[in-house]
């Protein structure tokens, strides 16, 4: 049984989507749980706009970990999917946690974080995009979790590997729909 999305809408312009899962028997594990975030379309600049997205961010992220169940992200963020400053350090600090971020952008491409630890959407809906990746924590599980100051700055090989393996199926996601056009 599918259980659509639930809408909640925040102050200041964030909305976040809570995606449902499938749904799973008591002796199976239950579906990863994905969350869609998306950034405020406001003034650049605006500190108490940066800072309450930072603070939504945050507490998605939270309430995502504190489930206990495998979960990941999918950050909407403006035409370079980018959020201000704060909330892309509280997403930064998700995926060294073990939170699996999937970077979307309205209306044009996701610029490449320089660290390398978000997903690439590609051209996928926000729909589409937390099912692959509700797909990709079903198959390869959850992500490792690493400590955020390592010394060269890089993240380990198995986060490198495992982030490998999302992005394949996300890459092949978008591709079939490429093509299906």
């Amino acid at each position: 049984m599918h259980i659509g999305p639930r809408f909640r809408r925040v102050a200041l312009g964030l909305a976040v989507l809570l995606g449902a899962g499938t749904g799973a028997s008591a002796a199976e594990q239950p579906a990863p749980t994905v969350a869609v975030v998306w950034t405020a379309a406001g003034a650049p600049g605006d500190v108490t706009r940066e800072g309450a997205a930072e603070m939504l961010v945050l507490l998605e992220i939270a309430r995502l970990q504190n489930q206990g169940a495998q979960a990941g992200l999918v950050a909407v963020g403006d035409r370079r999917g980018l959020f201000p400053a704060g909330a892309e350090e509280a997403l930064h600090g998700a995926v060294l946690r073990g939170l699996p971020v999937v970077k979307l952008a309205r209306g044009g491409r996701v610029l490449a974080a320089p660290h390398g630890l978000f997903l690439d959407g590609g051209s996928l809906s926000e729909e589409e995009a937390a099912r692959v990746l509700r797909r990709c924590l079903e198959l390869y599980g959850n992500l490792p979790a690493t400590a955020p100051d390592r010394a060269d700055g890089s993240a380990p090989r198995d986060l490198r590997e495992r982030l490998r393996q999302f992005q394949n199926e996300f890459t092949l996601a978008a591709s079939s729909r490429v093509a299906v056009r």
